[in-house]
């Protein structure tokens, strides 16, 4: 039987063929629009929530600033600074770190940066420095996707997605003396310390220990026409960048600093001498330049009829009975009921000094630190004001006062000196919880304040008085110190 001819005709004829061509193209099409769809879905999904990882470990880093309770503040900041929402990942909801974050802290690694380690992971507020903030897994699933997957009988796949991101906290100063004190407690603050004396030492020995001074290598890159140490190198150039009145450098403390290994304690203590006008061992060569003259000081002498100063050491101490002694440490230092900080009681001092120096008599009762009555001595022997040294006797018309009726004033300080010479600005490292010794690469820092050098180093051991805490909300100190808290994205 053969076919007829409508059959033939139908066979022969293309029209509507196109039908077919478009029918396919849609199903391609569509899917194609489905994986647009998916893709940018799961792109937003990833946004939203790697946003709010960033968000909460940035929070939680900017509380680590070493104190006790630094993990309870990360983690108060974690949860009650931030909030976000999700939008495609299941449903539309709220994000909170309660609830879809996990925190985990470190300690620096040896070069004071971030490194991935367990063996960093740390529980210890004064040693973290670090935080992970990882968003628990959230599935974006599959719009188009799970439709299409269904038609064939499929199950839809789940994509699921766990931004992570880890933040760090650090103190940055500029222009600072590079040198480093181990803190005497973990838990010290300089805002609370103001008026205290550190009794601070340079004998290492086989580690830091509290009370320990050291050097630190500065960066050197900036140094801002401070041309006499321009040309140092090792340790010549850390002691003349010690030993500068204006130690201009580059900013340091972000990322931990390094002790120098070209400066022994000796070194150090004669280059932070040079404020006293002693220019011994190192610092030898750094007398006569007015970038490390040293600062004012009321006990330089007294001034004869003829206006010369003459000294008050040797055979005129002697004869006045008065030894040209410094403004005294807390008197816990000095009888040995305490160490390396003492609580801001000078009185047993101030009494000795007053006496030696004033005949008993107060002359500024209204100051409470060593500094303020620093200061209020250089402004009265400046003024000419300042009280007779020693009272009555030789000075009232004697060995001194011989010419009509002059009264010996102690020398006025010479105009070129600095009040804030003695003043310097050190970073205060923890050296008890962080367990360092002298070859850690990088040790950071706590915390940047400023200190008045009560007198010359005497058998290794320096005392300052603390003037100011810096950074936060402490202000700038005396001189002005630009102190930051550097909280950044590290990973």
């Amino acid at each position: 039987m053969f076919p007829t001819p409508d059959l033939h005709r139908f066979a022969k004829d293309e029209s509507g063929s196109i039908l077919v061509i478009w029918a396919f193209s849609l199903v391609v099409f569509l899917g194609l629009l489905g994986l647009i769809f998916d893709v940018g879905r799961i792109g937003s999904t990833q946004s939203e929530l790697q946003s709010f990882a960033d968000s909460v470990s940035l929070a939680a880093a900017a509380e680590l600033d070493g104190k006790s309770d630094a993990l309870t503040r990360a983690q108060g900041a974690a949860e009650y600074l931030i909030r976000d929402t999700q939008t495609f990942a299941q449903e539309n909801k709220s994000l909170s770190a309660a609830e879809d974050i996990t925190l985990t802290f470190y300690a620096p690694g040896p070069d004071g940066g971030f490194t991935r380690d367990d063996a960093l992971i740390t529980d210890n507020p004064h040693r973290a420095r670090f935080v992970e903030a990882k968003v628990a897994k959230h599935d974006a699933g599959l719009g188009f996707g799970a439709l299409f997957a269904s038609l064939g009988g499929q199950d839809a796949a789940e994509t699921g997605t766990a931004p992570r991101a880890v933040a760090g906290f650090a103190l940055e100063a500029c222009n600072v003396a590079p040198v480093a004190v181990c803190l005497p407690t973990v838990d010290f603050d300089a805002a609370t310390s103001v008026g205290d004396t550190l009794q601070l030492s340079t004998s290492v020995g086989l580690g830091l220990n509290p009370g320990n001074l050291a050097v630190v290598d500065s960066l050197t890159d900036s140094l801002d026409g401070l041309s006499i140490c321009a040309g140092l190198l090792g340790g010549a150039l850390d002691a003349c960048l010690l030993a500068a009145r204006n130690p201009q450098t580059a900013c340091s403390g972000q990322g931990g600093l390094t002790i120098s290994a070209d400066v022994n304690g000796t070194d150090a203590l004669n280059a932070i001498n040079t404020r006293f006008d002693q220019f011994t061992g190192i610092a030898s060569g750094l007398a006569g330049d007015p970038d490390f003259s040293g600062g004012p000081n009321v006990l330089t002498g007294l001034t004869d009829a003829l206006g010369i100063c003459t000294p008050v050491d040797g055979l005129l101490a002697g004869l006045l009975g008065a030894d040209d002694i410094g403004l005294p440490a807390d008197d816990c230092l000095l009888d040995g009921s305490c160490s390396v900080k003492g609580n801001g009681s000078w009185s047993a001092g101030r009494a000795a000094y007053v006496e030696t120096h004033y005949d008993s008599n107060d002359p500024f009762p209204q100051a409470q630190t060593r500094f303020e009555f620093y200061q209020a001595e250089i402004a009265a022997a400046a003024s000419g004001s300042l009280p007779l040294l020693g009272g009555d006797g030789l000075l009232g018309g004697g060995l001194l006062g011989a010419a009509d009726d002059f009264v010996p004033q102690m020398c006025v300080p010479q105009e070129n000196k600095d009040p804030k010479r003695r003043l310097m600005v050190v970073a205060g490292i923890d050296c008890l919880s962080a367990e360092v010794d002298a070859a850690v690469s990088a040790l950071p820092v706590q915390q940047f304040f400023e200190v008045f050098t009560l007198g010359p180093s005497d058998g290794g051991t320096l005392s300052v008085e603390i003037t100011a805490c810096l950074g936060g909300d402490c202000g700038g100190g005396n001189l002005d110190t630009e102190v930051r808290d550097i909280v950044r994205l590290v990973e």
